[in-house]
């Protein structure tokens, strides 16, 4: 009886997951950068959910690889990896409803050795644990040919949000770097994650 109960509990969470994920979580992006080139492209909402193989940029053929089975499906925006470097980057994202709000952070970020994931704090992207970002310590493989070769990784990190529209702000750490990388994961989702480990959050880092 109590296994049956548990199936009957899982299979209605996956329906409202389904339901969910059917409703677009991402409205809107803007992005503001007055100290960037005028001619960067603009960031848009991928027009496909977040699958392997799947562009990272507007400006650039980088591709998605080795994307953990938790981010997979997610809403996720295409930035301009031009932004990388612009000390004054300022992208504003509208929700539809709470979720749970992932950057893909370049681990080259506050340091050339990406053995250990981004170095953040003490100037660099302050404002993501300022916001309580938490890295996940999952990671996304970059393949920058597109080759079908992994040639940089990031690190996940993980904030949940309301619904509204929500200030990220600039990376400006190097422009070998790629830009970080924006997705929303819907509630239902999430709530079933955090009971399944959380998306990472009490796993060690791979690495």
């Amino acid at each position: 009886m109590k296994k049956t109960l548990v199936l009957v509990m899982v299979l209605a969470i996956g329906l409202t997951m389904a339901q969910v994920a059917s409703a677009q979580l991402i409205t809107n992006v803007v992005r503001y950068n007055p100290d960037g080139n005028s001619g960067d492209t603009e960031p848009v909402i991928a027009p496909n959910p977040l699958a392997e193989d799947s562009l990272i940029f507007v400006d650039r053929t980088h591709e998605y690889n080795n994307i953990p089975p938790e981010a997979l499906g997610a809403e996720y925006i295409m930035v301009a990896n031009d932004d990388k470097d612009n000390p004054d980057y300022m992208l504003d994202v509208t929700l539809s409803q709470a979720c749970l709000l992932a950057l893909a952070i370049d681990d080259r970020v506050g340091d050339d050795d990406n053995t250990n994931g981004p170095t953040l704090g003490g100037g660099i992207m302050d404002w993501v644990l300022n916001m309580g970002f938490v890295d996940t310590g999952l990671d996304v493989g970059i393949d920058e040919g597109p080759d079908g070769v992994i040639n940089q990784t990031s690190s996940i990190y993980v904030l949940p949000v309301a619904a509204g529209t929500i200030r990220l702000y600039e990376q400006n750490n190097g422009g070998s770097r790629n830009m970080y990388g924006v997705a929303a994961i819907p509630e239902p989702m999430t709530l079933t994650l955090l009971g399944l480990g959380g998306l990472g959050l009490i796993r060690r880092r791979r690495r």
